[in-house]
């Protein structure tokens, strides 16, 4: 590297520079008026490009956005480039993440919500169509070397199993590789893992955490390229589940934000918009948005609930900070091996900060799915626990609000609390500013097309031999000069349950329907009134114009209108509509089997979505092992894992049926006898349906009733977001605690079946 230094090096920015704003604002038409570049040249100018796509980050959460938790790595990349203050997302993870990588908005990829969450209509069937090649697959058929890790959300449940189709998997999506997790969050201490498209044990290092497994992998991919003499650049998306829950955290973190968060979240948004204003990130005589009447004012809280939630919000930095350092080590290496100059690195959010904890937090975000919220008394049995392997938490609303400083709401709505949030972007070689403020408008889908600008590669015209659609995202890279905002960027919509957006310019145009996100059971035809706000002068949309501007307020809702034609945002609907799609899928599926689902061999990773519904109905198993050794102790099948599951393994070679509730509470039904290594058929009965804590089990080794007992146990209708099922295996935490996870049964299961068929009929299935 030190050879191309002086003139050479100065030329090779030169000319960067010139390829990132001499083509217009659309991406196709990039690289039009450059001149023509050798081949081999053009590649060693070309930069890497490093995005870090955070998860549930507020705009006011990170410290060079005037935020409360330290970000030390994020603040190098800021004092290397550009901070931009004015930047917008989707206000859910699925629909920002497809927009991100595609350019375009996300109907127009099928992702108007959470792909868990699809709809049979085209904006939101979570069916990315091919013609919209994502900025991976350009990037990889101009000779860049593509990587994915962490987080891979944005595709249907019913095809994150082994069985594929792979299409919509990172590596049907134009990445050479992927490490990471195929689901909305991760066990940040066991997560649930593959290795392009096969499923692998975590490493088993006793001081183990995914992020620090994802910045070592990270690593290894970027100097895997060194076999090659000649080195190719590469684009990498690098994506935590930090700071979605689970908030994990080492110890020794934790412990570093003890009592920083005393003053509650009332004081830290007071704090914060004095940072923000100090920064220039928002205006002078910026008020703060109300804060929303279901989160109480924290002095009236009682002395224990003012411990309790500033713990978790301790435990929330902790992870975050923790997260950043990880980071700090992917720029360490390439700044070793004299790659970071020439590598953009863009971090940024998804969404804005995540409300779904409720009121006062959970020690187990299950809770969200399945609606048995826990009062602050459960809560505070596991205060000293918060953040380790025995919760998977989310904080309470309140640090949602604060860290949205000085926006109104959070995620999943279309105000500016959902949407606004971080971005920072750097190009040592290419951005000549240091640590400078922007203050154009960006949104998500202009970062593939400003990618694009600057590495000199053109829109495909085909991927996979099939033609490319425009992106909607307009390039943002004349302000990498420009300290001036554009005003011709077009307007954008947001849409998200029929919360509704529209931005153009220093105006916004919003609808207020749902709010309470940690209720999955709102519903209701959106039908509110359009609001307006002057976003540039009052950013915390306190103040409404729209009776006082009723003739802009109706040209904005035009230009909404337009654009819902347009990007297939109709027809619109709410959280109910997509549970109900969910529940009549698994219905119909149910139906097709007969209620029956059949296995051979050891398989794992079947999302809950599509696999036997053990949760839900009484059911029969019945099957047929080879056993390799006496007095094994392994799963013959296994749904969820320690914080929430049901299992039946052999323990020592004896059969035994394991429950777990949320909390980790430990049911079980075991047989005394050990079953002798060779073939062996094991039969279980389970009887009751969700709803009751009564159930009847019965367990049987070569036709021989071995245990029979009458329990009384309440199986909570989610076993996690991120759990999987498996026979065989146990992916993840495990069920039984003595069971090894990620490790086959020592021997075969030569057939299995579970049979719901006498216990419901297909039309009263509901979904697990």
């Amino acid at each position: 590297m030190k050879m191309r230094m002086g003139s050479m090096a100065a030329m090779a920015s030169s000319l960067a520079l010139a390829v990132c704003i001499a083509g217009s604002a659309r991406a196709q038409q990039a690289t039009q008026g450059s001149p023509p570049v050798a081949a081999s040249q053009r590649q060693e100018q070309r930069p890497n490009v490093l995005v870090w796509m955070l998860d549930d980050i507020g705009f006011a959460q990170l410290s060079c956005f005037g935020g409360l938790v330290a970000t030390p790595n994020i603040d190098r990349v800021a004092r290397m480039g550009l901070v931009y203050a004015n930047y917008r997302t989707a206000a859910i993870c699925s629909a920002s993440r497809a927009a991100i990588l595609s350019g375009r908005n996300p109907h127009t990829v099928h992702l108007g919500g959470h792909a868990a969450s699809a709809r049979p209509f085209p904006g939101y069937d979570a069916q990315i169509p091919p013609s919209a090649g994502s900025i991976a697959a350009n990037l990889r058929q101009a000779g860049y070397r593509t990587f994915a890790l962490g987080k891979w959300d944005h595709l249907p449940a019913s095809e994150a199993s082994p069985a594929g189709p792979y299409t919509q998997w990172p590596t049907g999506q134009g990445f050479d590789r992927f490490y990471g997790f195929l689901a909305a969050d991760a066990d940040n201490w066991n997560p649930i893992l593959i290795r392009d498209t096969t499923p692998v044990a975590r490493p088993t290092d006793p001081m183990y955490h995914l992020n620090r497994d994802l910045a070592d992998r990270a690593i290894a991919m970027i100097g895997d390229r060194d076999a090659a003499g000649s080195p190719a650049p590469f684009f990498m998306y690098w994506a935590t589940g930090t700071a979605h829950a689970p908030h994990h955290a080492p110890r020794e973190w934790i412990e570093r934000y003890r009592g920083q968060f005393d003053m509650g979240w009332d004081k830290a948004r007071e704090i914060i918009l004095k940072n923000q204003i100090a920064k220039g990130l928002v205006p002078k005589g910026t008020k703060l948005a109300p804060r929303p009447a279901e989160i109480p004012a924290w002095e009236s809280l009682t002395s224990e609930q003012k411990r309790l939630y500033a713990h978790q919000m301790e435990v929330f930095a902790a992870s975050v900070g923790y997260a950043d350092h990880e980071f700090g080590r992917i720029l360490d290496d390439l700044q070793a091996r004299g790659e970071l100059e020439n590598t953009m690195v863009i971090v940024t959010s998804d969404n804005g900060a995540s409300a779904e904890g409720g009121r006062g937090g959970m020690h187990n975000e299950a809770a969200l799915v399945t609606g048995a919220y826990p009062d602050d008394a459960e809560n505070m049995a596991y205060l000293d626990r918060w953040g380790g392997p025995e919760t998977y938490p989310h904080y309470s609303a309140g640090w949602a609000v604060a860290g949205n400083t000085p926006f109104r709401y959070w995620k999943q709505v279309t105000h500016e609390g959902g949407i606004h949030v971080p971005l920072v972007v750097s190009w040592p070689k290419g951005i000549a500013a240091r640590g400078e403020l922007r203050r154009q408008f960006v949104n998500v889908t202009d970062i593939s097309p400003t990618i694009l600008n600057a590495t000199g590669v053109s829109l495909a015209e085909t991927v996979n031999n099939v033609k490319q659609q425009p992106m909607d995202g307009v390039s943002f890279a004349y302000s990498f000069t420009a300290r001036e905002p554009n005003t011709s960027r077009p307007a954008q919509y947001y849409e998200l349950h029929g919360n509704k957006a529209l931005i153009d310019g220093e105006w916004s145009i919003n609808t207020t329907h749902r709010i309470k996100t940690w209720d999955n059971t709102s519903s209701g035809a959106p039908s509110e009134a359009w609001e307006l706000y002057n976003i540039a002068r009052d950013p915390g949309q306190t103040t409404d114009l729209a009776a006082r501007e009723p003739e802009r307020t109706s040209l904005l809702a035009k230009e909404f209108e337009a654009q819902a034609v347009r990007y297939n945002v109709y027809p619109l609907g709410g959280i109910a509509e997509s549970v109900q799609t969910g529940v009549s899928k698994f219905a119909a599926n149910f139906r097709s089997r007969g209620g029956k689902w059949r296995y051979s061999g050891t398989v794992g990773n079947i999302p809950a979505q599509v696999a036997p519904p053990v949760s839900s109905l009484g059911f029969t198993m019945k099957a047929t092992l080879d056993l390799f050794e006496d007095g094994a102790t392994g799963p013959i099948f296994a749904s969820g894992g320690q914080l929430g599951g049901m299992g039946l393994y052999l323990r020592e070679g004896k059969p035994v049926l394991v429950l777990r509730s949320l909390s980790g509470q430990v049911k079980e039904v075991a047989a005394n006898v050990p079953i002798a290594a060779g073939k062996a058929t094991v039969e279980l009965a389970f009887s009751g349906t969700r709803g009751s804590p009564e159930h009847d089990v019965e367990i049987k080794v070569n036709g021989q009733r071995v245990a029979s007992e009458a329990i009384s146990f309440a199986i909570p209708a989610s076993f996690g977001i991120s759990e999987v099922f498996g026979v065989g295996i146990d992916n993840g935490s495990t069920v039984l605690s003595e069971a090894r996870a990620d490790t086959p049964i020592s021997g075969r299961i030569e057939d299995i079946l579970f049979d719901f068929s006498s216990s419901a009929q297909g039309s009263h299935v509901s979904s697990p």
